[in-house]
């Protein structure tokens, strides 16, 4: 198959295709799934939600500007969503959180929890014996694809710890601490690739009822204080309590005068307030 390139001038990758409808197809390794999967779409086009997944992710990317490469056993993909699909309107970040909570919900027991806007962590008190907090366990990267100006679609980028054996780094200061989807039956990178892509075409076809209560149930530090900044720099650092996902799919934050404060996807340094199981004194 022509058209994807597996980066830094080396011939294309072996792909095998592992589900018809969406497409969904597996290379062993890839610099980045986004990139690959942006060079077939620019060279010969694919249907919507075309998925790829990869083996191993040597130079995948996080947000905002992190590095984010996977280990063997982990799930790297990418899934190419064009300009108009679906008849969705929230920002697309959510649609592919909460596809990739859907299918992780069946399988981890619904120990998988929502940081807004993009991050995908392990319940608190599902986390080993000793270490505190949530830990993240995945993210994702929604990219636009334009060609001479003109806007395409996007693709998302998905990243998912699933390996255990090795130690892993954490991206920044700010970053929660890694952590690892608990084995289950039927959990492998594969299976999962082909939920998320089915569960994302979905969402965004069948409209976004249950696409807010999902995440607002799965919403992380809901009804806690936490610090935040904006990534333009208009406002930061703040505080304040989570009050849930508006309607237009923004964070609501309760500030500690009362006042509601609703905060778009680029939303950064989100991180609990220490102490904040309560209001502020």
């Amino acid at each position: 198959m022509n058209g994807i390139s597996s980066g830094e001038g080396l011939p294309p990758p072996r792909l095998r295709r592992i589900h018809c409808d969406p497409p969904v197809f597996f290379a062993r390794t890839l610099t980045s799934t986004n990139d690959a999967l942006r060079d077939r779409i620019l060279a010969e086009g694919a249907p919507p939600f075309t998925a790829l997944l990869c083996g191993r992710q040597t130079r995948g990317r996080g947000r905002p500007g992190n590095a984010w490469t996977t280990l063997r056993g982990d799930l790297a993909m990418s899934v190419w969503i064009p300009e108009g699909a679906g008849s969705g309107t929230l920002p697309l970040s959510l649609y592919v959180s909460g596809a990739c909570l859907e299918a992780l919900d069946g399988i981890s027991g619904g120990r998988v929890r929502w940081k807004y806007p993009n991050d995908l962590c392990l319940d608190p008190a599902q986390r080993p014996e000793g270490e505190k907090g949530p830990g993240k366990v995945g993210g994702i990267l929604v990219e636009q694809l334009r060609k001479d100006g003109v806007l395409l679609g996007h693709i998302a980028g998905i990243g998912l710890n699933m390996a255990s054996e090795a130690p892993r780094a954490l991206p920044s200061a700010d970053a929660l601490p890694p952590a690892v989807l608990p084995p289950s039956p039927g959990l492998s990178p594969l299976s999962l690739s082909v939920r998320i892509a089915l569960g994302l075409r979905r969402l965004l076809e069948e409209g976004e009822e249950i696409l807010r209560e999902r995440l607002d149930r799965h919403l992380l530090w809901k009804g806690r204080w936490v610090v935040y900044a904006l990534s333009d720099g208009g406002t930061g650092p703040a505080m304040g309590r989570i009050a849930g996902l508006a309607g237009e799919g923004f964070l609501q934050i309760e500030s500690p005068g009362g006042g509601i404060r609703l905060l778009p996807p680029h939303v950064r340094r989100l991180r609990l307030l220490e102490g904040g199981e309560g209001p502020l004194a």
